[in-house]
């Protein structure tokens, strides 16, 4: 019965130029793997396995290999000469590698820094702790081409792509957390020790399309038993302590840490000290794993901050909790399906030269995420609803306002397998969402606010082109939306309380059309040879209805308005290269925008640089980052409703930093000594300080 194959097979070798390839794909637990994509090679010859995991194609004899790939594992090169027909092909799971992540962070990364159809910068926290960084707001500030801006109440802010603040997206795990009511979410109330990574994304994508810039927080969640602590000292009474330990098995673990933080401020007439800052941080992170790819996380965090101006007599407290719960389960097959519920308070307050005002904010929400690939696409949908309550008393008056917020998102991927070609179609994708919000006012108030419903939508289109060398891998890619952004309800209370024109028109949404083009080139990871990636992106926002943010002068209080229309265009690049034994490494990143009007874009420079150069040799590490930005402006407004430009001047600084670690059995110690704006002469802004020269001392102990 064997002889008629076996004729058949030399039949076809001999005279059709061509040979049957018969198998069988399955993954690291023997289950079958359908709908797998196989090419051969150079020819570009596919197929793909069925229902049980079996191929069977014919392949010109001049190829020599062929490739199987399947989302969520790693692709394979079988020898196509020495196959065995009727062989068994097993595939393993992909594991996103990040770059100075522990262990904990690498399963739970949102975006890929290469397949992402955005400028994605990965940051790892394990070194930051121990190199003098205040909060999360510093480190980005010092490492990247982002915009940091400290208002005078010492709110830290960050900006990308010369948006305002309030369009950023803030991720913890994935999940949203700066939808609470106030869209200024304040960095300097994060610090890297309860974190694992950081995430930063310029441009829209499907968890934020609104969004200029992402950043997404990777809560510390590690499998294992270590412990650390670390202490600071600095200039302008600088200081704090950060302590963190985590308790696990491979299937369990409870991570836990508290920490403390405060710095001064001065007016540039007097030396002394006059604006003071505290800040706490408490967090606790519980993991359940089992053997069949189920997760259970709950997560949170208690931050609290208090401000006093001395000279003002400007004080703001601030205390914001955030409880988290994920029930997350992955198909060995590729696909996922998630489940999140979400509580926040936040509770503060603020007295000033002109009111007292009390504020209670809370957010519970809830929702779903789910991705699974048919075929050469992938389709995701993701639902979210969210109920906000916001409770403000200004002096002896009150404003009750409560939201209702439902997101859902339905996206569609066509994928197309890789072939021989110069230039190939990686993907196609279409993302859809519908967004209904709800606001009223509660009558027992004293203060009203009209009550609303909008109902709106957006798209965003993406594709992609990919070249494959054996030796680096391109994509050029391209995005085009259109979006919009509500105004939150801090926005729409602020500008209903402290609008000096009582009769002026409320908030309505900003809508925004964007339109991007960019390329990535990395080489393939060789341990003979230095390894770099290359990211370059140009992009067109349009605005119409734009809201931004006037400073109140002589107080630390910022007035929403509607701008009217804007444009903004420009390009940003990032480049990392690193020698082979990696003990040298060079990242560059570089913005430069371009404004309809300078007005509608606070703050907002025209040219950002960010340079750092790392020398690490063995327990010895220097990092010396220079730092550059063209002239800000900045509109405030006066008591009397006038309108007042103000400008900063160009930045160009250098910041530094020396640490040695010496490690012993299990112990690991850490000294580092950084300085900050080396080479930047401060300036002021209503009469403070800033970018004057700090110094701090970092010491730290650890056990793994």
């Amino acid at each position: 019965m064997k002889f008629p194959l076996i004729f058949g097979l030399l039949f076809s070798i001999l005279f059709s130029q061509t040979k049957p390839i018969q198998g069988k794909v399955i993954n690291e637990k023997s289950e079958s793997l359908a709908d797998v994509n196989i090419v051969s090679k150079p020819s570009g010859t596919g197929t793909k396995t069925n229902a049980d995991g079996e191929f069977i194609f014919e392949i010109p004899v001049k190829d020599r290999v062929f490739i199987i790939k399947h989302i969520g594992y790693k692709s394979e090169k079988v020898n196509a000469i020495v196959f065995k027909n009727g062989s068994t092909i097993t595939l393993t799971p992909k594991v996103i590698k990040l770059k100075q992540l522990d262990v904990t962070g690498t399963s739970r990364a949102q975006f890929d820094t290469f397949e992402t159809k955005n400028s994605v910068i990965i940051l790892g926290t394990e070194d930051l702790a121990v190199r003098g960084f205040i909060d999360i707001g510093d480190v980005l500030f010092t490492e990247q081409s982002v915009l940091l801006d400290e208002t005078l109440s010492g709110q830290k802010t960050v900006s990308i792509r010369g948006s305002s603040p309030a369009e950023m997206v803030y991720l913890y795990d994935g999940i949203r957390i700066n939808s609470l009511g106030d869209p200024l979410f304040d960095l300097s109330l994060f610090s890297a020790s309860g974190l694992s990574g950081l995430e930063l994304v310029k441009g829209g994508h499907e968890k934020g399309l609104s969004s200029s810039g992402t950043i997404n927080f990777i809560p510390k969640l590690r499998y294992g038993s270590n412990a650390t602590f670390t202490q600071q000292f600095g200039t302008y009474n600088y200081g704090g302590y950060d302590g963190v330990g985590s308790f696990g098995k491979p299937r369990f673990s409870i991570n836990g840490g508290a920490g403390e933080t405060q710095f001064s401020q001065v007016y540039v007439d007097n030396k002394t000290p006059e604006i003071k800052t505290s800040i706490q941080r408490k967090f606790g992170h519980l993991g359940l794993k089992n053997k069949h790819n189920l997760e259970v996380r709950i997560m949170g965090f208690k931050n609290g901050k208090q401000f006093q101006n001395d000279r003002t007599n400007d004080t703001i407290s601030t205390e914001l909790e955030t409880i988290i719960g994920r029930f997350i389960h992955s198909s060995p097959k590729g696909g996922a399906v998630s489940f999140f519920g979400l509580f926040q308070n936040s509770i503060g307050s603020e007295t000033n030269t002109f009111s007292n005002i009390l504020k209670d904010d809370s957010n519970q929400g809830f929702g779903f995420s789910f991705e699974k690939p048919i075929q050469d696409a992938m389709i995701s949908f993701n639902g979210e609803t969210s109920f906000l309550n916001s409770n403000w008393t200004q002096n002896d008056s009150t404003l009750i306002m409560s939201r209702q917020n439902s997101i859902f998102t339905g996206a569609l991927e066509l994928i197309k397998p890789d072939n021989n070609q110069i230039f190939q179609l990686k993907d196609v994708k279409i993302i859809l969402s519908k967004q209904l919000v709800t606001d009223q006012s509660d009558s027992s108030g004293d203060l009203f606010i009209n009550a609303s419903t909008w109902d709106e939508s957006s798209t965003l289109f993406t594709g992609s082109f990919l070249n494959l060398k054996d030796d680096k891998r391109i994509m050029l890619y391209s995005n085009l939306g259109n979006v919009f952004r509500l105004p939150t309800l801090h926005e729409r209370n602020s500008n209903r309380i402290h609008n000096i024109d009582s009769n002026s028109i409320e908030l309505v949404p900003e809508h925004k059309t964007t339109f991007e083009v960019g390329i990535k080139i990395e080489n393939k990871e060789n341990p003979n040879l230095s390894s770099y990636n290359l990211s370059l992106s140009g992009f067109n926002y349009q605005y119409s209805n734009k809201i931004k943010q006037i400073q109140i002068t002589g107080t630390p209080i910022q007035l929403p308005v509607n701008f009217g229309d804007a444009s903004l265009s420009g390009f940003d690049s990032h480049f990392s290269v690193s020698s082979k034994t990696k003990w040298f490494n060079f990242t560059s990143s570089y913005a430069y925008y371009i404004f309809s009007d300078p007005l509608a874009f606070q703050l907002q420079p025209e040219k950002m640089v960010r340079n750092k150069v790392s020398f690490k040799i063995k327990w010895f590490q220097l990092d010396i980052i220079q730092r550059s930005e063209s002239a800000r402006q900045v509109t405030s407004i006066n008591q009397d409703g006038e309108y007042l430009e103000n400008k900063l001047e160009p930045i160009n600084t250098n910041d530094m930093n020396l640490s040695f670690k010496l490690k012993r059995a299990d112990f690991i110690g850490t000294i580092s000594f950084s300085g900050k704006n080396l080479g930047n002469t401060s300036q002021e802004l209503n009469g403070i300080s800033i970018f004057d020269k700090r110094f701090a001392l970092s010491l730290g102990l650890s056990w793994k």
